[in-house]
């Protein structure tokens, strides 16, 4: 797949600590960068914490993929978690908070149509998620994931 796929949509994380630090704020947003560049290798749809300032981000996303009627969305951490209840969407989400009603009316479509990452510091969303969701992976060495950590899977997915 050497060629970008406009049917991608990445929806970055946004901001929701109360109190950072600088530290925080830093890294958030070095971090940031390396991910857009990483998610323009492909796709070439990205939103991020610019996009959703003073924006309600459930709201946003719903808007963005009624709108843009992507092939697939691919969200990270909390954005991740909102993307857990789309039905009738291809997604890809990394490191979800998953509760048990997440689980509840999952239609084989959605469970066929739906990949997930899990990284250490999510181990138990990883264990609830993985009851009956199929195409999951977990990584225990790794505190956090990244697109870059990810971006061979993801590409081998969305080809399919």
């Amino acid at each position: 797949m050497d060629k970008k796929t406009t049917d991608i949509i990445f929806f970055l994380q946004y901001w929701d600590k109360k109190n950072p630090t600088l530290e925080d704020q830093t890294g958030f947003m070095i971090s940031e960068m390396f991910e857009e560049d990483e998610c323009m290798k492909i796709g070439d749809k990205v939103y991020s914490s610019n996009d959703y300032y003073q924006k309600e981000p459930k709201e946003f996303i719903r808007e963005v993929i009624r709108k843009e009627c992507p092939q697939w969305v691919i969200g990270i951490e909390n954005t991740a978690t909102i993307l857990i209840s789309y039905k009738r969407q291809k997604k890809i989400l990394i490191n979800p908070t998953v509760t048990l009603n997440d689980l509840n009316w999952v239609t084989p479509e959605t469970i066929r149509d739906t990949y997930a990452f899990f990284s250490a510091d999510y181990e138990k969303d990883y264990e609830i998620y993985s009851k009956v969701y199929r195409n999951v992976a977990f990584f225990p060495a790794q505190k956090t994931l990244f697109i870059g950590d990810l971006s061979a899977a993801i590409k081998g997915i969305v080809s399919e």
